[in-house]
């Protein structure tokens, strides 16, 4: 039983790391943050919008926070990575996180939802699911989605190729939560026929080519055989003109 608390312990502690970074990297657009335990120490990876506010001026600001993550998390010689995301559209935290602080500034919330969903789509994702929940319109809390495109709900797919991300919203009527889920581009699902029919189109296409490259083979190899042919019946006459000298 102490090996599963143990477990337990660890995740909570990663959890408080990344929900830390989360808050104190808010306005640098943080995206996601991955926690891992190598040889020489802890790897903290952040992907923000913005990685100059996370380095500051001549690393000012990634040594003041690796000196916090250091003395009140005891991670053991934390060295962090900052990336830059390349499309923000396409990070599901990012967006969520766009969208609550569109609803704090008082958008309204079907507004802010359908810009953030149309915003994904035309970055290029497969799938988008938007969900919304909380004091909206009244007294009464209640929940919104917003859906375009194609989306796993379940089963492995779900788990390993659609990305989520969460943030909360704190108006004035009241707290409301976002969530969101993206299935990116390219996505190759299990049970996608799309794929197996361009792969057949390939296979066709290529057909004729090898028909082709067959059919010159043969030409070349027959043309080969004729001048061999050639070659042999000079050499017949040249030895039976040389008999018939001899006799």
């Amino acid at each position: 039983m102490a090996l599963e608390r143990k477990f337990i312990e660890d995740n909570i502690h990663r959890f408080e790391v990344v929900e830390f970074l989360h808050r104190e990297l808010e306005k640098t657009g943080c995206g996601e943050v991955e926690v891992q335990r190598t040889p020489i120490g802890t790897r903290v990876v952040v992907w923000v919008q913005r990685p100059g506010l996370v380095i500051g001026r001549k690393g000012q600001a990634i040594r003041k926070l690796t000196a916090i993550l250091k003395s009140r998390f005891g991670l053991d010689n934390p060295q962090i990575e900052v990336q830059e995301l390349e499309v923000p559209e396409l990070n599901p935290q990012v967006m969520a996180r766009s969208i609550a602080a569109a609803l704090e500034r008082g958008t309204h919330f079907r507004k802010a939802g359908y810009t953030a969903l149309h915003r994904i789509m035309d970055a290029g994702a497969r799938g988008a699911e938007i969900t919304i929940s909380g004091k909206l319109t009244g007294e009464r809390a209640k929940t919104v989605k917003f859906v375009d495109g194609y989306l796993k709900h379940c089963g492995e797919p779900a788990m390993q190729f659609v990305r989520v991300g969460y943030a909360v919203a704190s108006p004035k009527p009241g707290v409301i939560g976002v969530k969101v889920k993206i299935m990116p581009p390219g996505t190759r699902l299990p049970d996608d026929v799309v794929y197996r029919q361009e792969e057949k189109a390939k296979e066709a296409e290529a057909e004729p080519q090898q028909e082709a490259g067959e059919e010159q083979k043969a030409e070349v190899q027959a043309s080969v055989a004729e001048e061999e042919g050639g070659s042999g019946g000079e050499q017949a006459e040249v030895k039976q003109d040389g008999d018939n000298k001899g006799e």
